[in-house]
């Protein structure tokens, strides 16, 4: 069991570590050296009976029982620290090898994902593991190495007796099988209730300012205390389904005790066995049962803890993108689509169909459409946070899997629709854009998106903390402050996905200004509901249903009288309507 159990450990976190064996195997000791005083106390109860206790021999009793309490608290307070070491470090190991191979899973898996439920597998369904291996493994070896030396010395006191301990094994055995089974069963609905429940307190924390701006607290606890219902639902099944099973098995064990007993008296009565002999042997059994409880009650705990790292182990089973033997660098950077076909999962509508276009290196590509068209999709294609299903992205002429994740997104800065921000300091946020910047490039990435008269209006400036994903700051400012670290990256190719959607005209056009400067020598696609500020992009691409259904420089669309002059005389209108209002 113990090497199963090490196996999946072993298989999740990448390696065995050392500790762990080496902690087992003093546990092991720890249980003969907790067992060895029994026999010495046969000698001891033997010569007691028969009258053959000397003074000297008493004296070396009592040193040899010394001596294998003194080697126990030795061993233990060697073995304990490397069990739960070893544990631990695997536990985190196991952590941050799947943080890693979280962040190579296609943007489509978290589509489909909760969040919150898998933050709760690789925390929390892991400390209970952790727990598990650190407080039980050692305890399981302890007792199954004391219960083999006390049953084989009871074998060799009396063979008949002892073999009264066999009968009911086979019963017990069966029962803490069944309460196993039973708890495994249930093991699966609580452990994804109780990620649930951790999901939905992460969420209804995380939107309590918009949960009360709402007035919505009624409604927004309904779904929390649903999934407490349901967590405190599973518990209980798992601790009542199997209980009676449990106690059958304690039953049993204890009923394997009486019975020895009786067999004893038997034996004693028919003269064959003395009394003396029967009261040793029950005086030496009787830790045996004691222990045969506490293994059962290890294995039990710690099956469950298996099946816990089995669950969390299926995230490893998700197939990331597919990388490249050996990386491809592009030296240019224009991209190239063509007969681009991609959907999501589960879907049967494509959301990008027969798409082709050609984005020149150092120029400006504007994306507009109607929502829903597929224009955040197909940039995202181009960051290869998705795979195409089929037809060809390259860039600089290599195919986009051929580059490899990596290498890809060192060369693409990104802006997404919802910014994500970190708990920390401004300066530290855009410094994930590049974490050897020097002030001043990180104040003129900051001028450039118009981020730098509001962070100095701050408490401490760049260094006042902004509360966790940013919570203190306004819509616009986080903006404002993932466009400064896209730009502070200085990557070739910029994305910019509702980059100015958050923000005020005027600092918009600020934003644009700053931009327009980066053009040079940088392929960039922006996505932008506000026409007015891509009139001078040098090219356009309209979009509608996942295709390119106009293509030119804005005075080349108006004159076509197609979807984009609409979109623009829509626009139009709302603002000449906005300006007389």
């Amino acid at each position: 069991m113990i090497s199963s159990l090490m196996r999946a450990g072993e298989r999740l976190a990448g390696q065995r570590d050392p500790r762990l064996s080496q902690g087992l195997r003093l546990a092991v000791l720890e249980g003969l050296l907790s067992a060895a005083p029994y026999l010495l106390l046969y000698w001891l109860l033997a010569s007691l009976f028969d009258n053959t206790l000397q003074g000297w021999s008493l004296i070396w009793l009592a040193l040899g029982m010394l001596a294998c309490l003194v080697a126990r608290i030795v061993v233990g307070a060697l073995g304990t620290p490397l069990i739960f070491t070893g544990a631990y470090a695997m536990m985190a190991n196991a952590r941050l090898r799947l943080v890693d191979h979280l962040q190579k899973l296609p943007l489509g898996w978290f589509a489909t994902a909760h969040s919150g439920e898998i933050s709760a597998q690789v925390t929390s369904d892991l400390a209970m593991v952790e727990h598990l291996w650190s407080h039980f493994l050692g305890v399981f070896a302890l007792s199954l190495a004391e219960l083999t030396f006390i049953l084989l010395l009871l074998f060799w006191l009396e063979p008949l007796l002892a073999c009264t301990v066999l009968v009911t094994l086979p019963l017990a055995a069966l029962a803490i099988y069944v309460a196993i089974r039973k708890t495994l069963l249930h093991a699966d609905p609580m452990l994804a209730a109780s990620n649930r429940t951790q999901a939905a307190l992460q969420e209804y924390i995380q939107g309590i300012a918009v949960i009360r701006s709402f007035g919505r607290f009624g409604s927004a606890l309904k779904r929390l205390n649903r999934a407490l219902d349901e967590q405190h639902r599973a518990m209980v099944s798992i601790e009542l389904k199997p209980a009676a099973w449990v106690a059958l098995f304690g039953l049993v064990i204890e009923a394997g005790f009486i019975l020895m007993v009786l067999l004893g008296c038997n034996l004693l009565l028919n003269g064959q066995m003395s009394i003396q002999h029967l009261m040793i042997f029950t005086v030496l059994a009787w830790p045996l049962y004691r222990k045969a409880i506490d293994l059962g009650f290890s294995i039990l705990l710690l099956r469950f803890g298996h099946r816990a790292l089995s669950r969390t182990e299926q995230l490893l089973d998700q197939q990331p993108m597919p990388e490249p033997a050996q990386p491809r660098s592009p030296e240019h950077f224009h991209i190239d689509l063509k007969e681009v076909c991609f959907s999501y999962a589960g879907r049967e509508a494509p959301v990008i169909e027969g798409l082709s276009c050609h984005l020149a290196a150092g120029t400006l590509t504007a994306l507009v459409g109607p929502s829903g068209a597929g224009k955040s999709t197909l940039a995202q294609l181009v960051a290869r946070l998705w795979d195409i299903d089929s037809g060809q992205l390259q860039i600089g002429g290599i195919e986009a899997r051929d580059i490899g994740s990596d290498h890809l997104q060192k060369h693409i800065s990104m802006v997404f629709q919802d910014v994500t921000l970190f708990s920390g300091t401004v300066l530290d946020n855009l410094l994930v854009g590049k974490p050897d910047a020097s002030e001043q490039e990180v104040i003129h990435a900051a001028r450039l998106a118009h981020a730098h008269t509001f962070i100095e209006a701050l408490p401490d400036g760049y260094a006042t903390r902004i509360g966790e994903g940013g919570g203190w700051l306004s819509g616009g400012e986080r903006q404002r402050l993932s466009i400064a670290r896209a730009l502070l990256k200085n990557s070739p190719i910029l994305l910019l996905d509702e980059a100015t959607s958050s923000v005020d005209p005027s600092s918009e056009a600020a934003i644009q200004r700053g931009l327009d400067a980066l053009v040079r020598d940088r392929t960039v696609l922006v996505i932008a509901h506000r026409l007015h500020n891509i009139q001078h992009a040098d090219q356009i691409l309209v979009m509608d249903r996942g295709r390119i259904v106009e293509q030119g420089r804005h005075d080349e669309l108006l004159a076509q009288q197609g979807l984009y002059a609409r979109l623009w005389n829509r626009q139009s209108q709302a603002r000449n309507w906005h300006l007389h209002t």
